[in-house]
């Protein structure tokens, strides 16, 4: 049976994020991580999108490159990222992140996972999260439509 997420909103203001995986949706994963405040670390052997070197040069980002992923890595950490391309790897990650009880989205998966990104609507004071039980595309569709209502 699949998971049945239910909506939250959280506050990173100054907690540890861990991704793992450099490429295209880790990316994406950071850069949204990057406007709330948390400290975010990337481990990787392949740096895929050059972005990440700029962010980690604006000391926005940590970064250990050429780098495995090893259990030490979790400790003190409150969310991971599982954004390998290597599905086994993400499983992986995500069942030992959810059997210590620490926030884990594995971008391979709609299921093995505690935790799903929101596309996020925001104008002045109001914040709309649009989830479409992992079905990103369809997330960002409705969140077009959201954003035509507001800005007319």
């Amino acid at each position: 049976m699949a998971n049945k997420f239910f909506p939250v909103s959280i506050d990173l203001n100054n907690k540890n994020i861990l991704v793992i995986g450099a490429g295209k949706i880790a990316l994406r994963k950071v850069e949204t991580l990057m406007s709330y405040n948390c400290n975010i670390l990337v481990i990787t052997k392949d740096i895929l999108e050059e972005k990440f070197l700029e962010l980690e040069k604006s000391n926005k980002i940590k970064i250990l490159k050429n780098q495995e992923f090893e259990e030490k890595f979790l400790e003190n950490i409150f969310l991971v990222i599982a954004a390998t391309d290597n599905e086994v790897l993400n499983k992986n990650i995500s069942q030992l992140c959810i059997s210590k009880n620490i926030l884990v989205n594995n971008i391979t998966s709609k299921d093995d996972m505690n935790v799903r990104f929101a596309s996020i609507y925001e104008k002045d004071d109001i914040q709309i999260a649009i989830s479409a039980n992992g079905n990103p595309k369809k997330a960002v569709e409705i969140k077009n439509k959201i954003k035509n209502i507001f800005e007319k």
